[in-house]
């Protein structure tokens, strides 16, 4: 390839991983909102909890503004980087807890038991497609 070819691609490379770290961002917040804010708020939890999740919303928020101000891909990249690797680490980590908290007939949002084992808890009958390889 030619020196313009390898930039371009890598400015393509650097736009394909901000975009997909926006969308996993954007479900997040729209997770905590939709469904872990209201089931903190539903147990009646510490109010400690729903402003440290409504922290964390800012804070992606924040980060998704500076991605869109930042001027090159590799700057917004690598801000990117930092939202996912870190801070989302760190949300998930207090989601993680309040999960804990929470009981789970108020938790809206499927458990990791419920999407691993969901044949195993279901009591619906199998069809007889789920048995044909």
């Amino acid at each position: 390839m030619k020196a313009d070819e390898c930039v371009a691609r890598e400015a393509v490379l650097h736009d394909h991983y901000t975009g997909t770290v926006e969308l996993e961002t954007l479900a997040l917040i729209d997770m905590i909102n939709q469904h872990i804010i209201p089931s903190v708020k539903a147990a009646e939890l510490d109010a400690s909890n729903v402003d440290a999740l409504a922290g964390h919303v800012t804070t992606m928020k924040d980060a998704l503004a500076n991605i869109h101000a930042a001027e090159t891909s590799y700057e917004k990249a690598q801000i990117a980087r930092e939202l996912r690797l870190e801070t989302m680490i760190d949300v998930r980590s207090t989601c993680d807890e309040v999960e804990e908290l929470v009981p789970a007939d108020l938790w809206t949002l499927a458990t990791y038991k419920e999407l691993l084992f969901l044949d195993q808890t279901s009591d619906a009958k199998p069809t007889e497609y789920e048995y044909d390889i």
